[in-house]
């Protein structure tokens, strides 16, 4: 249904964001500056060390293709195409992208991008906005973080390095000269601020753990470090591809009230699977066969559900309904629904464990928001509707265990 063209007007336009959203496999830029191990370290998150590059180039993208080859971008537009493995093309001087694809699974829903941070300090600023702007996870290698890098890293917007991690990549390197802890004692505060966590990587001792022998070496994969660094990835994944999910629920739900009866049995007769919009009939049934001995907070958490599923459509249908939305209107809008929300709970009896852990994620959630606010702009306006969307959606998953 997202597809379809016949959509009304401004539903096409979501319903075509929202499916290019759900197509789109997750963007995990890897970056930093030259001699960094960022090379190496996408080798050890995929398990496959033959794919190093034979020659830098300013972008190298690593995707799911139904068939191994290699594409490589000039400076003039062309692009040219060899089987096998980039590591054995000739790669000209003049070469803006490369791009490796592989029929491996994993990719299809994950690509990794390289953007190395080359040349003068405008020309890695401009490398650097161009990794975020690509972005939906960043993993910035480094062997240290010095003041050059973290200069740099200063000018990457707070919301980016809410979904940014540090990689201290050949952790072995400074083990052996009884630095390492050092090191990462000196960049814990920093990171405190600037990161979602620090992670030292020993890349060749996780290259080895992942392709010495058929079965995977768990020991030797976790002490590198790179166990914990393929979770947290995995991790981010699928929070991101819950909230695109949420987004396409509640758009359909929307949509299933505008479109006329023929329009809607027509579109839903081309769907296998259609999308079962979450009602506020749905969510109370769900409320009503919870396990729970305390009714009213039965009947309080059902219409916080209601609260927050009313507000998070006013709040898309002011960001879908003009071309240059009021974000600041949508944010102050998220934000009193967290507030009633959590005077609404505020009226429940205590000690009910599902109202107890919502009130803290409402805790959380407001301090989402004062971020969205200070950031402003339609990004964190809908990454603030996300938020709303997402608390409603933990709400009705604990009501209904």
């Amino acid at each position: 249904m997202l597809g379809q063209d016949d959509l009304p007007p401004p539903y096409h336009r979501c319903g075509a964001r929202l499916l290019g959203l759900l197509k789109r496999p997750v963007q995990v830029v890897v970056t930093g500056l030259a001699g960094s191990g960022k090379s190496r370290l996408i080798e050890m998150m995929v398990a496959r060390p033959e794919i190093g590059q034979a020659k830098s180039v300013p972008v190298f993208e690593l995707t799911y293709g139904e068939t191994e080859q290699a594409l490589i971008e000039r400076a003039d537009g062309s692009v040219s195409s060899t089987a096998g493995l980039l590591k054995y093309c000739r790669i000209p001087e003049d070469a803006v992208r490369a791009r490796q694809e592989l029929p491996d699974p994993r990719l299809i829903q994950q690509e990794f991008v390289e953007i190395g941070l080359f040349g003068t300090d405008e020309e890695k600023r401009s490398a650097l906005g161009a990794a975020v702007a690509r972005a939906d996870l960043v993993i910035w290698c480094s062997q240290e973080f010095g003041e050059e890098e973290q200069h740099l890293w200063s000018l990457v917007p707070d919301q980016m390095k809410d979904h940014s991690v540090l990689a201290l990549t050949m952790a072995e390197q400074q083990l052996m000269r009884g630095i390492l802890q050092s090191t990462i004692d000196r960049l814990e505060p920093i990171v405190a601020d600037e990161f979602l966590g620090l992670f030292p990587v020993a890349t060749i001792q996780g290259i080895t753990a992942r392709t010495s022998a058929e079965v995977r070496d768990e020991a030797l994969w976790s002490s590198s470090g790179g166990k914990s660094l393929e979770e947290l990835v995995s991790r981010q994944i699928r929070q991101g591809r819950t909230a695109d999910i949420d987004q396409a629920r509640i758009f359909m739900d929307r949509l299933l009230t505008k479109l006329p009866q023929p329009a809607l049995a027509a579109n839903a007769a081309g769907v296998a699977s259609p999308v079962t919009p979450l009602t506020k009939c749905q969510a109370v049934d769900a409320a009503v066969s919870a396990a729970s001995s305390d009714k009213h907070s039965l009947v309080v958490q059902s219409q916080a559900i209601d609260l927050l599923q009313r507000n998070a459509i006013r709040m898309l249908d002011a960001l879908e309904g003009s071309e240059e939305p009021d974000t600041d209107m949508v944010l102050d809008g998220c934000k009193e629904a967290i507030n009633s929300v959590t005077d609404l709970l505020g009226s429940a009896d205590g000690g009910d464990p599902v109202t107890d852990s919502l009130q803290e994620n409402l805790k959380e959630g407001e301090e989402m928001l004062m971020l969205f606010q200070l950031e402003r702009g339609e990004d964190a306006a809908l990454d603030a509707v996300t938020l709303v969307l997402q608390i409603r959606k933990e709400l009705t998953e604990k009501m209904s265990n």
